[in-house]
């Protein structure tokens, strides 16, 4: 499901003004960052670009993102403007309730992108632990947590809040 997602996306953004618009990066050196920082986003963080918060845009950009690029790699020096270009992208396609917190958590991050990537300290990543929620869950019979004093299954259960 995420291959799908990642080239639907990628396709997308290759054929929006903002990729065409992108000078001194080919498209095909265009098309294997948005892939690769695509790849980031579904796969290691487990989410959809437009739910990204600025700690995710921080973690990819930061650590799985240079992971993904060999040391020196000469890609390194379009992934600011092509991550740039596809925020712009996503700010026009999607509604992005954290795009300021994206566009600061990006500025700042690419410095430190920039030393992972030349000094090749990115190799030893460790991937992100999946999120283990740890309340417990209401019963069918337990009191109701929004605190109308009925059974959960005679309140908020029905209405699926």
């Amino acid at each position: 499901m995420a291959e799908r997602e990642i080239t639907l996306d990628t396709a997308a953004f290759l054929d929006s003004p903002q990729a065409q618009g992108i000078a001194g990066a080919k498209r095909a050196e265009v098309h294997a960052i948005a892939d690769r920082f695509l790849a980031c986003c579904y796969e290691q963080v487990g989410k959809a670009p437009r739910h990204l918060d600025g700690e995710d845009l921080h973690s990819i950009v930061g650590h799985l993102l240079p992971a993904r690029l060999g040391r020196k790699d000469p890609l390194a020096a379009h992934v600011p403007v092509v991550l740039r270009a596809y925020l712009d992208f996503l700010g026009e396609r999607a509604v992005v309730s954290q795009m300021f917190e994206l566009r600061r958590a990006l500025e700042g991050t690419l410095a430190e992108f920039e030393k992972a990537v030349a000094s090749g300290e990115h190799t030893h990543a460790a991937p992100q632990k999946p999120f283990v929620h740890r309340a417990a869950k209401t019963g069918r019979n337990d009191p109701c947590p929004c605190g109308s004093g009925r059974k959960f299954k005679h309140c908020c259960a029905r209405t699926g809040a």
